[in-house]
Parts: C-alpha cells; sequence; structure tokens
C-alpha cells in the first residue's frame, strides 16, 4: 500500500527549468560567454543535476576554473530567486495535494535545488503548507541522480520503498528514483499533477504489487514499424518464418524490438497480406502492444518508405511520429530521448 509521495520540484510542481538555465546561463555569460549551455546540451547533460554538479561538467567540457565556482553559484541563486518572483498559483496542483492531504498520503519534496529555492516556490504557489518533509541538495552528500534524497524522505517516515511512490521528470531524476526501489511515476510537466492520475497510478501499483521501470508513455505519438520485407536473406539461411517472427531468446524479433523501444504509444505496423492469414500476425502483435493498427501489403513494395506510406490514414496528422525497424535492438535510454525531444519540441 502506498503510504508516501514525493514530489520533484522542477518540472513537476513548478515550471522552473528554463529558469535555472537562464539564471545559470546570466552567471556563467559574466565570466566568460563561451561557457554559456546551449539548449539542446542542457537538455542533455545538465538538466536535473545540482549547480556544482553542472559547474563540474562545465570544468571537464569547457575548462571552467574551479576557483569561480563560488561565484557563479551566488550570482545564480540572485538571479534564480529574481525569476520566481513570476511563479504563478496553480489550482490544479492546489486542489491535487490537498485531495492528497485528505486520503490521509505523506507528502514530501525532494528536489536537487537549494532549501531556500524549494520552500519560496512552494510559497508562491501557495501549496508550502502541505508537505510534511522538504529536502535540498544541501540535506544529502549526493544529489539526484543518487538516490540518497529519496532514501532519506523515506527513512524520516519509516516508509518502505514498495510503499513509495515519487513523481519525476527528467531522466536525472528517473535515474535516482527508480534506483530508490520505490515506484515511479513519470511525468511530462506540472499539467499532468491531476488527483485522479496520481491515485489510478497508485491503484495499478498497488494492483500489480510489483516494483515498475519507468516506460515513457505518450499516448498522442505513433510508432510506425514496417515489416514487410521478402528477408530474402533468412530464407536463403534456411528460416522458414518471416524474419520479424524468427525467435531471438526465446521471443520473436519483433516482440524484442517493441520491448527495447521501452515506449508506450500507439503501435503501427505494416504486414504483407500472406504474413497475416498464414501466422495470425494480427493476434501476435495486439499481445506485444495491445489496441495496436495494422496495415497490410500485397507483396513487397519497393522498400521501407514506400511500405510505411501505405499507413498514411494513421500517420498524416500533427500528432509525433517515431520510426522503427522490425530487426533492431538499440543501447538506448528511451526516457533521455523522448524528454529531450519534448522539451524541445522536436
Amino acid at each position: 500500500m502506498i503510504k508516501l509521495i514525493i514530489f520533484d520540484l522542477d518540472g513537476v510542481l513548478i515550471d522552473a527549468k528554463k529558469i535555472h538555465y537562464k539564471a545559470l546561463n546570466l552567471a556563467l555569460s559574466k565570466i566568460n560567454k563561451n561557457l554559456i549551455i546551449d539548449w539542446s546540451d542542457h537538455l542533455t547533460i545538465y538538466d536535473g543535476l545540482k549547480t556544482f554538479q553542472k559547474l563540474e561538467l562545465l570544468t571537464k567540457y569547457k575548462g571552467l576554473e574551479v576557483e569561480l565556482y563560488d561565484q557563479i553559484w551566488k550570482d545564480k541563486q540572485i538571479y534564480t530567486e529574481l525569476m520566481l518572483e513570476n511563479l504563478k498559483y496553480n489550482e490544479n496542483i492546489y486542489n491535487c495535494l490537498s485531495s492528497l492531504k485528505d486520503n490521509n498520503y505523506l507528502i514530501a519534496c525532494c528536489s536537487n535545488s537549494i532549501t531556500k529555492t524549494i520552500t519560496k516556490s512552494l510559497e508562491k504557489i501557495k501549496i508550502l503548507d502541505f508537505f510534511d518533509l522538504i529536502l535540498s541538495n544541501e540535506d544529502v552528500f549526493k544529489g539526484k541522480p543518487h538516490p540518497e534524497m529519496y532514501w532519506k524522505a523515506m527513512s524520516a517516515f519509516g516508509v518502505y520503498p514498495e510503499n513509495t511512490m515519487i513523481i519525476e521528470d527528467s531522466p536525472h531524476g528517473l535515474k535516482a528514483a527508480s534506483s530508490s526501489g520505490a515506484h515511479v511515476y513519470r511525468v511530462k510537466n506540472p499539467r499532468d499533477i491531476v488527483f485522479k492520475n496520481i491515485i489510478n497510478n497508485i491503484k495499478n501499483f498497488e494492483a500489480n504489487n510489483k516494483m515498475t521501470i519507468p516506460i515513457w508513455t505518450d499516448k498522442k505519438l505513433n510508432i510506425l514499424i514496417p515489416m514487410a520485407g521478402a528477408g530474402s536473406r533468412f530464407e536463403k539461411a534456411g528460416y522458414t518464418f518471416p524474419k520479424p517472427l524468427i525467435e531471438v531468446n526465446k521471443k520473436p524479433m519483433i516482440q524484442l524490438v517493441v520491448e527495447n523501444l521501452n515506449i508506450d504509444a500507439n503501435f503501427i505496423f505494416v504486414v504483407q497480406q500472406e504474413h497475416r492469414a498464414k501466422y495470425n500476425l494480427d493476434t501476435l502483435l495486439n499481445l506485444i502492444a495491445p489496441g495496436c493498427k495494422i496495415v497490410e501489403t500485397q507483396g513487397v513494395t519497393e522498400g521501407a518508405a514506400c511500405t510505411a506510406l501505405l499507413a498514411s490514414e494513421y500517420i498524416h496528422n500533427d500528432t509525433p511520429l517515431f520510426f522503427a525497424n522490425s530487426d533492431q535492438f538499440v543501447d538506448w535510454n528511451s526516457n533521455e530521448f523522448m524528454y529531450k525531444m519534448n522539451e524541445s519540441g522536436a
């Protein structure tokens, strides 16, 4: 049973990513404009880390002198405090936290920001009084992505990881949350902090009674996988099944492809008409990706692009589109990649 709910701050309770990004760059520009971090690098490398961790990376990548850390940190805090004055009350988040307290959940905030920044932010949006505990990077030896902050919060209440849900958004935060052993609920931004959403996730955790690995969820995202090729090389090598159905580690290749993506979205498969009937692909693919769309082609097309265009009725729209091959395995972190795509508006 979930007893403790821990919220990250930036990107979860407040939209402050740009505030911290701009404040640090203003402080860096006073030293040397070549030290400024561009938005793409921020999302990939620095986002979610505390300021001194970012400065250490700038020393590694751009030669920032260590003796300048303290001055940059002080300037960054001044700029941050000024920008936080513009934070606005969020009625939805207020109502969500109020309902959680009415249902007797313990609530904590764990952030890589300093204590002053956290308390001021929560005061500005009028939710400070809902929190039973606040932990900052000043309260731990190791900030995120190390899970120390989350362990300390659980310990303060005497609550086990299996009775804790952590709400996070960034890759570093998700790594810390996952490493803590608690249940993890990934959100895109503060608009996802809705009481009904949180309760539904709690019910799901409790029903499954097992830890969950963070998966990128986007119900507007279309994932298109063409799997209508001839697979002639495999046929010549003696394989009787179409390539996507060949077993790899006791699973059909296409199942490993979907699992490796680690994305919960709208899957669309393009298959050969002959294979669809002969190998009962509707049943198989719906087991692998429930609710998927299946498009068929009569015979082999001129190539993957032509195959993909057969699914135009599902992809010719304004929603995001992601292509994958039916025979790929990628050593990647889907959360890091999709997070960057989402934050940059790709």
